[in-house]
């Protein structure tokens, strides 16, 4: 659909019927007059400036806030904001492929509607454009509580609400003999993705005992899930470095992955498959390049929350920060998306403190940190190659150099930023509790 048959498709569904407001609208937000001002387009419909603003606010934007909410606000740039929003909007109409608009729902998904969620542009754009891509992959990767598992179930009810199907799965869920044992595992997949699509299960008609567990799970998918289904299918596949420790299962079953994903180019039926997923850092297993499916499609790093996400976060918990509490949270934890959730569940629970009350003991044990920050010590504490490792960066002002697959495995705990081959400290939080507790460890 070009843009402008999108526009009047999109006038036809506010009711934008009044010629003025309907002509305002289709000659501002036309492809040519998008990059111009306002100045610029009056002069074209010989009005002026105050009468297209006038035309646009009261006629256009009055008609668009109920399908556009951002629009409800005194701010100005609501022409940036319908214009983003209309450009997203034009992106899934062209992934659905019928032109089908529809005014309550269109063109603001809203995955999860009752779960706060601060958009990181232009990621989502890029996921949602990806998505409509016949055997597209999409790799999001970043360390845990940075919001992965949210972008995930963002794109997935994106792509359920344009007719896909979706299944998600946490590679976390399985019970360690089955992650261990290729055949077990490949054999649980299949399972769920079958119960999730509502199909009957038919591993032993597809299962046979002379070919590999990998050729038997691909048939599996298609001959008989994807060809069983018209439209695309979007498989979400959550925490797969679950399967980096153990080699064999990982080589085999990424290289599937990967030749799911060459497939598509020459085969119908793998084309209908679109493949997120997540991991905490990067692939340090080693894996052929040409049968890896790290290296391939879409590659999204979540980077922390600017001070303005920060803020959006907080009023979608019903909470107002000042910008000193912002920076306040931002130096502290560094904009990690999940110890700002904690901080603000704090705030909630503890009505009568302050953010810099509830930040003089964050870094101890007593803090609203301290099971989190145990957690991980333990984890540093059943590793102790990793141990020396942080020492180094935390006592360090500067970046440091370690191993690549002590300075992963840092960074898949959160605990460290990489910029190229230097190693920092993620946030002062993180300096201030493990700084005591490797102090003590060197009395040891």
């Amino acid at each position: 659909m070009l843009w402008d048959a999108f526009l009047k498709r999109v006038a036809d569904a506010h009711n934008l019927f009044g010629e003025d407001e309907r002509q305002a609208f289709l000659v501002r937000f036309t492809e040519r007059n998008l990059p111009r001002s306002d100045i610029q387009v009056a002069q074209d419909l010989n009005i002026s400036e105050v009468t297209l603003q006038r035309r646009l606010g009261k006629g256009v934007y009055t008609h668009l806030v109920t399908s556009c909410p951002q629009l409800n606000t005194d701010k100005k740039g609501k022409f940036k904001i319908v214009r983003d929003w209309l450009k997203k909007g034009y992106m899934i109409c062209q992934c659905d492929g019928k032109g089908v608009i529809k005014a309550t729902a269109f063109p603001h998904p809203s995955p999860i509607a009752n779960h706060p969620y601060v958009e990181r542009p232009p990621i989502e754009s890029l996921c949602y454009q990806t998505l409509c891509e016949p055997g597209a992959l999409i790799r999001i990767k970043a360390p845990r509580q940075m919001g992965k598992t949210e972008l995930m179930a963002r794109v997935l009810n994106l792509a359920q609400q344009q007719g896909y199907r979706k299944v998600y799965l946490n590679l976390c869920q399985p019970e360690e003999s089955v992650v261990q044992d290729l055949d077990q595992f490949l054999r649980w997949l299949c399972t769920n993705v079958s119960r999730q699509l509502q199909k009957p299960l038919q591993l032993q008609e597809y299962w046979d005992g002379d070919l590999s567990s990998n050729d038997n799970c691909s048939a599996y998918f298609q001959d008989y899930l994807l060809e069983q289904i018209d439209s695309p299918l979007v498989l979400g596949l959550d925490t797969v470095d679950r399967l980096f420790p153990h080699l064999p299962i990982a080589q085999d079953f990424f290289g599937m992955l990967r030749a799911w994903h060459e497939d598509s180019k020459i085969i119908d039926n793998w084309q209908k498959l679109r493949l997120i997923v997540s991991h905490s850092t990067e692939a340090y297993i080693p894996l052929d390049i040409n049968h890896s499916p790290f290296n391939v499609g879409l590659t999204v790093p979540l980077p922390e929350f600017t001070a303005e996400q920060v803020t959006e976060l907080a009023q979608q918990h019903g909470q107002v920060l000042s910008k000193a509490d912002a920076s306040l949270l931002i130096n502290r934890v560094g904009g990690h998306p999940g110890l700002i959730k904690q901080a603000l569940v704090g705030l909630k629970t503890f009505r009568n403190t302050t953010l810099e009350r509830l930040f003089n003991e964050a870094a101890t044990d007593a803090g609203i940190y301290g099971n989190y920050l145990r957690k991980i010590w333990r984890e540093l504490q059943d590793n102790p190659a990793l141990i020396p490792a942080l020492k180094k960066v935390v006592e360090a002002s500067n970046g440091v150099e370690l191993a690549s697959k002590l300075a992963y495995q840092l960074e898949s705990l959160g605990l460290v930023h990489l910029t190229g081959n230097k190693v920092r400290i993620r946030c002062d939080l993180y300096r201030d509790y493990f700084g005591s507790r490797l102090a003590n460890w060197a009395e040891d």
